[in-house]
């Protein structure tokens, strides 16, 4: 399990890596209750992370930036 500051710098190079490519970050339902979050470019789910279950999702940076990575999207880290 990620430490919330681990956490933060994945979200940020999500963040920014989204950014520089113009994917939007799309969240499905209420703040600390997400079922799930998807990155978004031109209409398509580029890359998604979803709840199973009824349990708030524990979105998986860390993940989503390897994934990002793995596909090209490159850049957006400090």
């Amino acid at each position: 399990i990620m430490t919330a500051q681990e956490k933060k710098v994945y979200y940020n190079r999500v963040r920014r890596t989204c950014k520089l490519h113009e994917i939007e970050i799309v969240y499905d339902g209420v703040p600390k209750m997400y079922c799930a979050v998807e990155l978004v470019k031109d209409g398509n789910v580029m890359f998604a992370d979803r709840a199973l279950g009824r349990k708030p999702l524990d979105i998986d940076w860390k993940r989503l930036h390897e994934e990002m990575t793995d596909y090209g999207y490159k850049g957006g880290i400090k």
